[in-house]
């Protein structure tokens, strides 16, 4: 992935905007990329040294050297590098260190009688052991094996990675998505959720194909920046797979983090893949306890987003059928807060008292200091707190329990 040092942008008034690539500066960018990647696929079984002098020289007459530089990063990335030795150069080191020490208190030392000696010591050719001393180096390292994609898609991924590389600063990022097909929203969503993204959802006005998703950025958290800022970068990919969005990401830019709006639409990326809707693993690994110790219900991945128009969403990640039910009443849905925030529990009992209309449960980590009590029990829905790792017998028990409200409030209503 890009850093921020890589990408080239520049402000105007409080915009960041990024310099597109398009045409000379495109067709230049192909040609780096090009002699890039033929570099690399040149020097597979050549030290690493041999390959970075290579890459020094095609970036150094680069137009654009930050372009090149971003380009080499991802050819780097995608190459394998490996040490030689088969003895591990600490212990080759110890030994030609240790018997050059003896060697001098004894007021003498012979440089090429001291690596030959160990060389035989050490059960290795006299010719390797020199290598052998510092094979763990970076630059000792051997090229392994080079990427196989072309100069067209290192173009495509450094546009991609620009943009991912500048969410990477992101402080808090505002996206209007809209799809025709429901199970790219759901997909969009499950994806937001699988990276751990905390954020909020609404439906556009008056559009009932649209959303406005706001997400907390990396520079709003007070540790863990780096590791959900890469989760973060991951939504542009999940966005391309929509039929249309738009991107307002607040960010603090450069050594003295100014604040600072990046704008992205859908025309500005190639469209991407749909791709199956993601779970957590630690969803996962409850729906396939669920599904062999299940009892009376069936367990599947959600597809439905549910929503309090004017209030905001809730995208269930299990749902449970009762099994041999005749009706949609004996279905209640599961969402998986974790360790998101307890404002995100609040809201989710916000959304359940002001009507939500389907029975749920919701499960938070005891990490976030809330109580099970903050649902009534006069309402279709409940909270699960869990410690360590969510019970599929606890679930069940929640799911029998709103169940039951849902009955009660079918009755009353018949009544």
């Amino acid at each position: 992935m890009l850093t921020a040092d890589l990408v080239d942008v520049r402000r105007k008034g409080d915009e960041l905007l990024l310099r597109p690539l398009d045409g000379r500066a495109r067709a230049e960018a192909l040609a780096v990329a090009s002699d890039l990647l033929e570099a690399a696929r040149g020097y597979v079984g050549a030290r690493r040294e041999e390959l970075d002098a290579a890459w020094d020289a095609i970036v150094g007459s680069s137009a654009r050297p930050r372009v090149a530089k971003g380009l080499r990063k991802l050819v780097e990335d995608a190459c394998a590098f490996e040490a030689e030795s088969a003895l591990d150069p600490v212990d080759v080191r110890r030994e030609v260190f240790e018997r050059a020490a003896r060697e001098r208190r004894q007021g003498r030392f012979d440089r090429g009688a001291i690596l030959a000696d160990s060389a035989a010591a050490l059960a290795m050719p006299p010719e390797s052991i020199e290598r052998a001393l510092f094979a763990d180096l970076r630059r000792e390292h051997l090229v392994r094996s080079a990427p196989s994609l072309s100069a067209a898609s290192l173009v495509e991924a450094y546009d991609l990675g620009c943009a991912q590389a500048i969410l990477l600063r992101a402080v808090r990022v505002v996206c209007e998505v809209r799809a025709a097909s429901p199970g790219l929203l759901r997909a969009f969503f499950a994806r937001l959720k699988w990276g751990q993204l905390l954020f909020t959802a609404e439906r556009s006005p008056g559009d009932d194909q649209g959303f406005v998703v706001t997400i907390d950025g990396p520079f709003s958290m007070f540790e863990s920046v780096t590791r959900y800022g890469v989760r973060l970068a991951m939504l542009v990919p999940a966005l391309r797979a929509l039929d249309q969005w738009s991107l307002v990401a607040d960010v603090r830019w450069g050594k003295e983090r100014a604040p600072l709006r990046f704008r992205m639409a859908s025309a500005e990326l190639a469209p991407g893949e749909a791709t199956e809707p993601h779970l957590a693993d630690d969803v996962r690994e409850l729906l396939d306890s669920l599904r062999d110790n299940g009892g009376d219900w069936t367990v599947d991945v959600a597809t439905e987003i549910l929503d309090v128009p004017g209030l905001g969403v809730c995208v269930p990640d299990l749902v449970f059928r009762r099994r041999k039910a005749r009706t949609d009443e004996a279905r209640v849905y599961l969402e998986v807060l974790g360790f998101w925030s307890r404002e995100a529990v609040f809201r989710r009992v916000d959304l359940v008292t002001r009507g939500l209309g389907a029975p749920i449960v919701f499960a938070a980590s005891a990490r976030l200091r809330v109580s099970a009590e903050v649902i009534g029990n006069d309402v279709p829905a409940s909270l699960y707190v869990y410690k360590a790792k969510m019970s599929a017998r606890a679930v069940l028990a929640h799911v029998e329990a709103v169940a039951a409200v849902g009955r009660e409030e079918v009755a009353g209503r018949g009544a």
